[in-house]
């Protein structure tokens, strides 16, 4: 019962706020045509495929961002990114916001 109360907070919370955010981010990307696309390696801390599996999604869920591949091996997500930021971020907020710290709490 607590972890899908959890899951509910996140779903209604971070996640759709971050979606939210995305989409007028992306629509201002469409009108203005600012877009720096391309494939970042995103390194990230987590533990295990179920922490590796809510990352990624709620990333692809995410307007402007497509998980492209999940590495456990080299504890890296690489993505692609309509506005590339920074092409060699050392974490994964400035593509997944706060999304990461959720999944290691509901993939426990």
């Amino acid at each position: 019962p607590i972890r899908l109360l959890e899951l509910v907070v996140y779903s209604i919370g971070p996640l759709f706020w971050g979606m939210v955010k995305a989409n007028f981010d992306v629509a201002y990307r469409v009108i203005t045509g600012k877009i720096r696309p391309g494939i970042v390696r995103v390194p990230v801390e987590l533990e295990n495929d179920a922490q590796y599996t809510i990352l990624s999604n709620s990333i692809t869920l995410t307007p402007g961002t497509l998980t492209i591949d999940a590495c456990p091996e080299e504890k890296a997500l690489y993505v692609h990114w309509i506005y590339v930021r920074e092409e060699k971020p050392k974490s994964s907020e400035p593509v997944s916001g706060s999304f990461e710290k959720w999944a290691r709490r509901l993939g426990r």
